[in-house]
């Protein structure tokens, strides 16, 4: 049976790693909190990051980085973006032979790379013959209340795509396939600010009639930024586009959309982040996405509003009616 080691110990990672447990799978999870190991080798439990959830004692909590990556045949990585980084730094030389399983969204903020982007930095080129990045519609809460819930997995290696697809499948978990890196990638980092976007709506007062223009927009917005990259199109209308953006953008659990709320009703991004151990992907996000965007000359009008809330303070409502009065146009202008 494959040993498999769970890079980082936030919600997601935890979820995912107690699902591959509950299978019967060889699974270890790696974290740097002392405290949240010791909860869950006491209790059975993640009393930080996933409250309240009874993890399988088949799942292994451990502070030891190095030698577990050694040891094991599959490496899960579940860490955010602004870290993912320097954890790659420290398994140089040492997982580059091994299957390799993303889980971690984001843009890179300084560099403006995405996660197998950085990969490829820090191991080489190699590495993406062995990379595969897992995404969808999937709150970790829900998957760990087994909760029927479906995504999407995307390689490069067709062999070991299938093979990952085959062995982490089960009547809890569907997970279908993808060669479309760039367009997973794209749309799993940008439904974040989306979801940012949708939590200013709400805590500005506005509700379904603004929520789901907002949504419909931001897919058309995607989607012209995925393109440019050279994403395909169907990707956007799949499981890890529309599929994630309407999860993180109507569902309550989306740690973005929380922040997004929460902003809208006064609260500063600064507090909001030092009140919480969880990490907002999408604020990283903007910022990558917004500079990128400038520098390739998209037009990004949604993305550009959340960027000047969140770091220039502009007043959520002043960027809502922008939005609302902007020239007007053919609904399917994509270039």
């Amino acid at each position: 049976m494959d040993k498999v080691l769970v890079i980082g110990g936030g919600s997601w990672g935890t979820a995912f790693a107690n699902y591959l447990a509950v299978m019967g799978k060889q699974v270890k999870i790696w974290m740097r909190e002392k405290d949240i190991i010791d909860a869950i080798k006491s209790k059975s439990e993640n009393p930080v990051f996933l409250p309240g959830i009874e993890l399988s004692p088949n799942l292994i909590p451990t502070g030891d980085l190095l030698s577990e990556a050694k040891t094991a045949d599959i490496v899960i990585f579940a860490v955010p973006s602004k870290f993912i980084r320097n954890t790659f730094k420290e398994l140089k030389g040492i997982v580059e032979e091994k299957t390799i399983v993303n889980l971690s969204k984001g843009f890179e903020s300084t560099t403006l790379k995405t996660i197998s982007q950085l990969a490829r930095d820090v191991f080489g080129p190699n590495i993406l013959r062995r990379w595969i990045t897992i995404s969808g519609p999937s709150f970790a809460r829900e998957l760990a209340q087994n909760h029927p819930t479906v995504v999407v997995a995307c390689s490069k290696n067709r062999r070991r795509l299938r093979k990952v697809q085959a062995d982490f499948s089960s009547s809890g978990l569907r997970i279908y396939r993808s060669t479309d890196l760039t367009g997973i990638e794209v749309a799993g980092s940008m439904k974040n600010i989306i979801a940012i976007a949708s939590g200013i709506v709400r805590g500005c007062g506005y509700n379904y009639n603004t929520t789901t223009s907002l949504v419909t927009r931001a897919s058309v917005e995607i989607s012209r930024f995925g393109r440019k990259l050279g994403a395909r199109k169907q990707t956007f209308w799949g499981l890890a586009g529309i599929g994630d953006l309407m999860l993180t953008s109507f569902g309550p659990l989306s740690r973005n959309f929380q922040l997004g709320e929460r902003i809208a009703k006064g609260e500063t991004l600064e507090h909001i982040e030092k009140s919480t151990a969880m990490v907002a992907e999408g604020v990283e996000t903007t910022k990558a996405v917004k500079h990128l965007s400038d520098n390739l000359g998209i037009e990004m009008p949604i993305t550009h509003q959340v960027y000047e809330i969140l770091f220039n303070q502009k007043e959520p409502g002043t960027a809502l009616k922008e939005l609302m009065i902007r020239s007007l146009k053919s609904e399917w202008n994509i270039n």
